[in-house]
């Protein structure tokens, strides 16, 4: 700030101390008192229009750096609010495209979950058909092998029983002269 002037020190002590305060002399102060009953108002005035002056005088300068400066504070926190808009807009928007790719990422893995899941699917049917195609050559196996050993039973069965017959049947039917030839032919063949 400005350094007071010697003579505007005196100007402003001479506006604001009342001319009552000053050293006066007796007849002085009679005549004062009289000159101040008759122009008590015009000094006042007199007195608040020099001293509203010098105010505006030394406060011109530091009020109007105070104003500008304030006004510069406010402009750049209004700049900083604008390029934080700014910046809070793009990134709203980014963030926007974001879940739009979310959106669209979660579809994809959605579309790809349903293929593997049919692929699945189809391996599992075929592993299914494999197993009940090889479950059925094993029943066919086991059929073959039961129907085989049961064929067989029933051979040897047939076979005890023709033989049975045939013997009963020898023994009553063949004689002693036939039996030397079926031995003599079985002997020839052998």
């Amino acid at each position: 700030m400005k350094k007071f002037s010697p003579l505007l020190l005196i100007f402003f002590f001479l506006t604001v101390c009342p001319p009552s305060s000053r050293a006066e002399e007796p007849s002085e102060k009679a005549e004062s008192q009289e000159n101040s009953k008759e122009a008590p108002a015009a000094f006042k005035w007199i007195n608040l229009a020099i001293l509203l002056g010098g105010l505006i005088y030394l406060l011109k300068k530091p009020a109007a750096e105070f104003f500008e400066s304030r006004k510069n504070e406010i402009t750049d926190g209004l700049q900083k609010a604008e390029a934080a808009q700014a910046e809070s807009n793009r990134r709203m928007k980014e963030i926007e495209g974001r879940l739009q790719k979310l959106s669209s990422d979660i579809a994809a893995l959605q579309a790809q979950a349903d293929v593997e899941s049919a692929e699945e699917r189809e391996k599992i049917l075929q592993e299914a058909r494999r197993d009940m195609e090889r479950l059925v050559e094993q029943s066919h196996q086991e059929i073959d092998r039961a129907a085989r050993s049961i064929e067989r039973n029933i051979r040897e069965k047939i076979a005890d029983a023709v033989i049975d017959r045939a013997s009963r049947t020898l023994e009553t039917q063949i004689t002693q002269d036939d039996q030397k030839r079926v031995i003599v032919r079985f002997l020839d063949k052998a």
